[in-house]
Order: C-alpha cells, then structure tokens, then sequence
C-alpha cells in the first residue's frame, strides 16, 4: 500500500475535522470553570477542609484524577489491542503512555513528551495504513482536535499567559489541572470507542 504524501494525509484529517467543536466546547469550559473557581462553587475547592493549603491540596487531589484517568484509557487501548489485534489501537495505548508519563511529571518528561508525541504523529504518518481506516473519522479527529486544544489552554494557564485577567491568581492552578483532565477525557475516548471509517464508506 502506497503511503500518500503529507498534503493528502492534512487533507484527509482537516476535512474529517469539525472545527466548532474543536474550539467552542473548551473555550466554554475554560470560562464555566473560572467562574466557579471565582464563585467558590466550584467541587475541588478544599478551603474549608485546609484552608492554609487550598490550592496544594486541590491542585494533588486533581492529579491524582488526572492519573487514574489517563492510566485507565491506557490500559483499556491496550486491551482493545489484544482483543482485536488491531495495531492503531496499540498506537492508541503509546500515546495515552506518553500522556501518562507527562503526569507522573519524571526529569525532563516536558521535552521527552513533546519529541515522544512527535514520534507517534510521524509514526502513523509513514505508517498510514496503521490509522487509514480511522482518521476519516470525525468522531476522532474532531474529538482528538478538542482534546489537545483543550491541552493548549491548560499549558498557557500554567504559563500564567492570562495573568491579565482579573483573577487570575486565584483561578490559575485550578483551571490548568481541571482542563488538563477534560483534554485527558477527550484524548481517551477519541482513541478508545473511534470505530473505522473505510474508504468506501
């Protein structure tokens, strides 16, 4: 099987791709989000329990979700794998590996996520029959389009690239590891429940 060129393979995924719902939603979940922080409505806030240590404590607990999440669709990929034997699914699992890895936060796992996730993309592109029959899909390009935007607005909060926005200080550590969840959330079920989308089709 040939492997098409990198402008026909853009083209496949750009047209599969539902860019309303790849920016609206986590635009909208960011703003939710802040606004619960803002109105102490917001279900991590830990200010009664340890008020001293509220944003340490809120920020462990939602990495602590953010690890059994990210865990739990890594392990199911891999199970989807060796049920059907189906090699996208088994690149599935390296990259929810990968996102994993990043939560454990181990030395130097910033750059190492970045090169790795370079790695899978070129990957699936040399070996495009691996994800032809899947990148079709809407569900998971749309979905996988979401997740990592959704991503974008987390590593920009955690940068503090927002700091003009009146309270941002407060909202800031919450917001980052809250949406870093959702992208999880997003990734995970864009690469576990796609189903494929023959040429033909």
């Amino acid at each position: 099987m040939e492997n098409p060129s990198f402008m026909q393979q853009w083209k496949l995924v750009s047209k599969a791709a539902n860019y309303w719902l790849i920016f609206i939603p986590p635009l909208l979940a960011s703003v939710l989000i802040t606004w619960m922080i803002l109105n102490k409505v917001y279900p991590y806030d830990t200010r009664l329990i340890v008020p001293m240590n509220d944003v340490l404590v809120t920020k462990n607990v939602l990495e602590e979700i953010a690890l059994y999440v990210t865990w739990g669709f890594c392990f199911l990929c891999l199970v989807r794998y060796l049920y059907s034997k189906d090699k996208f699914f088994l690149w599935a699992s390296g990259m929810m590996m990968v996102i994993l890895i990043r939560e454990i936060h181990p030395p130097i796992s910033s750059i190492g996520v970045y090169i790795a996730l370079f790695a899978l993309f070129h990957l699936a592109y040399r070996k495009h029959h691996i994800v032809a029959d899947y990148v079709r899909s809407k569900y998971l390009v749309t979905l996988l389009g979401t997740g990592f935007f959704t991503y974008v607005i987390a590593v920009t909060t955690d940068e503090r690239v927002w700091m003009f926005i009146p309270g941002e200080r407060i909202f800031h550590t919450k917001m980052e590891e809250t949406m870093e969840i959702l992208g999880h959330i997003s990734i995970g079920c864009a690469l576990l429940f796609v189903t494929k989308k023959p040429a033909n089709s």
